[in-house]
């Protein structure tokens, strides 16, 4: 079953990466060929996709640890005070996020009823990557977290 999941979770990331790379070719196209038509919507559809794409990496990335590390303390110190300096930055940076997560929430109430500029789609729209990839990133962050504690105290 956790494998069928991160299967999925790296689908959903090479597919928006797909849809970046696909929106922006279409649009650097359109533009400098003779082909009429306002293109855009291109460029708000590439900056929506770059948010859910940047936001999902963020927690697909801490899924492996391989995000928010210091690498240098890791090196530097060895055994319990390791762990334990690791187990610190991991509880700073969990509690950013944390905030980020409330802010976002909060964010996300002021932004009903606006709609984009050029789409004319409901802001929200783009408030759902924070939202989103925030969740994703605290419960790898937390997961992570966790086993670091357990690894303190065996």
């Amino acid at each position: 079953m956790q494998e069928i999941a991160l299967k999925t979770e790296n689908t959903i990331l090479l597919f928006l990466i797909f849809m970046i790379v696909v929106i922006v070719f279409f649009g650097v196209i359109v533009r400098y060929t003779p082909i009429t038509g306002r293109t855009l919507w291109t460029t708000e559809l590439a900056r929506l996709f770059l948010l859910w794409a940047s936001f999902w990496a963020a927690g697909s990335i801490e899924r492996v640890g391989g995000h928010f590390r210091f690498d240098m303390v890791e090196n530097l110190f060895s055994g319990k005070l390791g762990l334990f300096l690791q187990l610190f930055f991991k509880l700073v940076v969990l509690i950013s996020v944390g905030i980020l997560l409330w802010w976002t929430f909060d964010y996300f109430g002021t932004t009903m009823g606006v709609t984009t500029q050029i789409l004319q789609w409901p802001w929200v729209i783009r408030v759902m990557p924070l939202i989103v990839g925030s969740l994703l990133l605290f419960a790898y962050m937390l997961a992570n977290f966790i086993r670091i504690f357990r690894r303190l105290f065996e």
